[in-house]
């Protein structure tokens, strides 16, 4: 039954590296236009209030403990995308997408401290798999570790926190929809006041169908849906199990692109993303070889 539990699981997590994919084409045609902290800051916004209908016999009956977990995930949220962001903004989308992909490595080194012992062979090879499969895939050249790439790899730690911070959180039973709502909410909060420091506007002067369009896809997919499935079904596997099937996100981001921005998938595109899947199935095929043997 727990197998099955897990299994399910992990597919549901591919909709999370899915949702999170779809994002990257839709936000591309709105941050052309707006600034992309003010795109993020309203994508939020959207979420938290498409949400709260849902939400709200929930959290009429919120508990202290969940309360605090939730803004505190929703911290750790707003810190991962608030380094990305400036980091974006000042070293190349190549670098960042590589960088960000650094979560892998920083939640295999922190497990194990957390659990004072070395990770299994099979993991540490899927994950340096999926690292090298992120870094074919974005094509990097010339590369240099200048401020902007310290900031995006700032942002990748605090996403590997965040994902072990879910786990362990969740291992307590909370309710995965307060939690959910919460980090919308306080990333929503975190993300509107980070926008009033750097001078743009919170709301638009003018809006547009790209803006729009945006907001509504990535709010829904890449937020509520990735975010509250994320939430309610990661402590079914590992954060390392997890972190692999995350790193599919630019594997979708290549495919939905295709799709909506009609982009070309380009030779690297095929190599990095086979890299990334073989890095996620090879510990479940060793695991069966390990129990055929």
């Amino acid at each position: 039954m727990i197998k099955n539990k897990k299994i399910v699981a992990e597919l549901l997590l591919l909709t999370v590296a899915a949702g999170w994919g779809i994002g990257f084409p839709v936000m591309k045609l709105a941050i052309n236009e707006y600034p992309v902290a003010t795109v993020l800051a309203l994508r939020f916004i959207l979420a938290a209030i498409l949400l709260f209908p849902f939400a709200m016999k929930d959290l009429s009956k919120i508990e202290t403990k969940t309360l605090f977990s939730g803004i505190f995930l929703g911290f750790l949220l707003s810190l991962s995308f608030i380094f990305l962001i400036f980091g974006l903004e000042l070293t190349t989308a190549s670098s960042t997408g590589f960088l960000a992909g650094l979560s892998v490595i920083w939640v295999l080194i922190l497990t194990s401290i957390i659990a004072y012992k070395l990770p299994s062979l099979d993991i540490v090879i899927a994950t340096l798999l999926g690292l090298i499969g992120i870094y074919v895939m974005s094509d990097m050249q010339d590369w240099v570790l200048q401020k902007g790439e310290l900031l995006v790899i700032l942002g990748s730690i605090f996403s590997a926190i965040h994902i072990i911070a879910i786990d362990k959180i969740q291992s307590q039973q909370q309710n995965s929809m307060v939690l959910t709502i919460l980090q919308l909410i306080t990333t929503a909060v975190v993300m509107s006041c980070v926008i009033n420091f750097t001078g743009h506007n919170i709301i638009p002067t003018t809006w547009n169908f790209n803006l729009i369009t945006a907001l509504f896809i990535t709010a829904i997919f890449s937020t509520i849906i990735a975010f509250w499935v994320q939430t309610n079904y990661q402590s079914y596997t590992t954060p390392n199990r997890a972190v692999l099937i995350y790193n599919l996100e630019p594997v979708f981001a290549a495919i939905f692109a295709m799709w909506l921005l009609q982009e070309q998938l380009h030779f690297n595109m095929i190599v990095g993303g086979f890299l990334i899947l073989v890095g996620m199935c090879l510990p479940v095929f060793m695991k069966q070889n390990r129990l055929l043997t």
